[in-house]
């Protein structure tokens, strides 16, 4: 298990003061229990019978029906429930796709644990959004408060920030390098030096699209690998074939030349659907190495659609002209 797994269970975010009742108990005996504890949360009762979960009740439920009212005829099934090693992330998951605002979480023999209220839920999908706004940005740790970057001291700031700007340093002269190799060939043809930037850019805006997407899904899903990555080919096929003629129609106005329109559209095309599927490709190999996938996002991604795109853009280029 990765250092950070256990952090990312629900384990740390269950709360256990939640209200709990027998199927046999009444409204009155229920609501009597209710007074003068300290719940951190009493939105639901958990109905239980031998410890293992039952049922469920909604408060407003519960303070609508007569005193003498057994919870067994109010609780309805409380299908959607966690187990404690659930990823976080599939908790607010389940929370959004069941509309309940807390998801009970349980033992393997059913008993209750506790429960993932609507402020865990609320903190967690905070606390997500953060880390996938920070990697994309390039700062690799987790957990960092966007208020702790803005005073930390000058020192922690460069080393949270500074490497994945130096690898995009490196990526970007090794891009120089690429582009050098074929410098005969933009001296015959001055016009293949408007569109590297277009190449890239499109590259990775597609990139930028799946990796999101898998990265989501991989988190909070069962996913069979082999046909996820079919179908992220077969739409990297389809949005760049639409990407490919309108780029190349574009490129042949803009450069007068037939045979540029169609080297562009060509490394449009190829571009995006490689981007598909490496970037569905880098959280699955994160997964492998047992490493959380969003470590994949951003940068990473970025610097391998652009080698690969640049160098896809001239071999065409170098091919057709």
């Amino acid at each position: 298990m990765a250092p950070d797994a256990v952090d990312r269970t629900i384990t740390r975010i269950t709360s256990t003061k939640i209200p709990t009742c027998q199927s046999e108990d009444t409204v009155a005996a229920i609501l009597e229990q209710l007074v003068g504890n300290p719940w951190e949360s009493a939105d639901t009762i958990y109905v239980l019978k031998d410890r293992r979960l039952i049922g469920r009740i909604d408060i407003t439920n519960l303070l609508q029906a007569a005193d003498t009212t057994h919870a067994s005829h109010l609780m309805e099934p409380a299908e959607a429930r966690l187990h404690p090693d659930t990823d976080r992330e599939h908790a607010v998951f389940l929370a959004v796709k069941e509309d309940r605002a807390e998801i009970p979480v349980v033992d393997s023999d059913g008993r209750l644990v506790g429960a993932v209220t609507s402020q865990a839920i609320i903190d967690t999908m905070h606390r997500e959004h953060l880390e996938s706004t920070l990697l994309s940005a390039g700062i690799q740790k987790t957990g960092i408060k966007i208020t702790d970057l803005a005073s930390a001291r000058v020192r922690s700031a460069v080393r949270s920030r500074a490497p994945w700007l130096l690898f995009g340093l490196v990526v970007g002269l090794f891009l120089s390098v690429i582009s050098s190799q074929f410098e005969a060939t933009l001296r015959e043809t001055i016009a293949l030096a408007f569109f590297p930037p277009v190449i890239a850019y499109i590259a990775d805006s597609v990139g930028t699209q799946s990796e999101a997407i898998a990265v989501r899904a991989f988190a909070v899903m069962d996913i069979d690998y082999g046909p996820y990555l079919l179908r992220e080919l077969l739409i990297g096929l389809v949005i760049g074939s639409m990407i490919g003629v309108f780029g190349g129609l574009g490129a042949t106005f803009i450069a007068d030349s037939l045979q540029i329109g169609v080297v562009v559209g060509l490394s449009l095309f190829v571009s995006s659907a490689v981007a598909t599927v490496l970037a569905s490709l880098i959280p699955i190999g994160f997964i492998l190495l047992d490493v959380d996938p969003a470590l994949g996002s951003g940068p990473l991604a970025t610097a391998l659609q652009d080698i690969i795109s640049i160098v896809i853009y001239f071999l065409f280029a170098l091919t057709l002209l």
